[in-house]
């Protein structure tokens, strides 16, 4: 078994998706026997972890690097202490010896291997354990991130109003409160229930980040808004496998059944789940 060092960072303008996934990778590589920390890289991602941040590891073997930045410093900083750096969409100059990709690598350092696909999705136990759900009623979900500091949500509840009797809208942990919404739609802040409520809703609008994917694996219907180019190049993948009910908010609209049916099918089929396995055996041939 390996000693792993979990270095991460998100909040603020970053989102909550780094932390998010890193702290599922590092449970699920405890749970594999491995000695693992979580070593967040700042105050604000401090605050997103569910659990008390550890010590930085003495002498790991392996550093996880998950950052929504180049993060060259922290690569240097792990090559320094002699440890191997698998790093998870990394764009820095510095070379991992090994980067994880849902998308395309870009571009890729000399001598470092890479790998990447849909199949390395970082899903959470409390949405695997639940398997595929298919719901006949239920409410639209609308989860946009951490945060929403630029009123996303509720105009995206204000497009939806008139064709949908119930709207649920998630506020993330890092988000304030939510102005303009439209009179009926029900808010929860950061519910402890959350991944129950996404699997009993009809179908869902998120953004094109964590949440989508999580939302494909239980075979829910999504509409994609994305926030950022990136998130847009990787939701357009989606689209064009026909996974989508839509992309942006010019063709956001209540679906048909048999475009909701299609969606369900083809979600769990391009999300499996087994992305935490898949890279703790990456782990292992370091």
């Amino acid at each position: 078994m390996s000693r792993i060092s979990m270095r991460f960072d998100g909040g603020g303008p970053y989102g909550f998706g780094n932390v998010r996934r890193s702290q599922e990778l590092g449970e699920f590589l405890l749970r594999q026997g491995h000695s693992v920390s979580f070593n967040p890289l700042s105050e604000r991602a401090a605050a997103l972890l569910n659990r008390a941040a550890d010590p930085q590891m003495v002498r790991p073997d392996v550093v996880l690097l998950d950052v929504p930045y180049a993060g060259d410093e922290v690569l240097a900083q792990a090559r320094a202490e002699g440890a191997k750096v698998l790093a998870l969409d990394y764009e820095g100059d510095v070379a991992p010896d090994l980067v994880v990709s849902l998308q395309s690598v870009r571009r890729l350092s000399m001598g470092c291997r890479a790998v990447s696909g849909v199949e390395y999705a970082i899903i959470r136990e409390e949405i695997r354990s639940l398997g595929t759900q298919h719901s006949p009623g239920g409410n639209v979900l609308i989860i946009v991130g951490g945060g929403d500091s630029d009123g996303l949500s509720a105009r995206i509840a204000r497009a939806l109003a008139q064709d949908c009797a119930e709207i649920t809208v998630i506020q993330g942990p890092a988000g304030g409160a939510l102005e303009g919404m439209p009179e009926g739609v029900e808010v929860v802040t950061h519910p402890a229930d959350l991944p129950a409520r996404m699997a009993a809703c009809r179908w869902a609008v998120t953004t094109g980040g964590t949440t989508m994917l999580e939302m494909l694996c239980l075979g829910k219907a999504v509409h994609v808004i994305p926030r950022t180019d990136p998130e847009e190049q990787f939701a357009r993948r989606f689209e064009a496998q026909q996974t989508l009910l839509g992309l942006g908010m010019d063709s956001l609209r209540l679906p048909d059944a048999e475009r909701l049916r299609t969606c369900e099918q083809k979600g769990p089929q391009i999300v499996d789940g087994g992305g935490c396995q898949r890279i703790a055996s990456l782990i292992e041939t370091l």
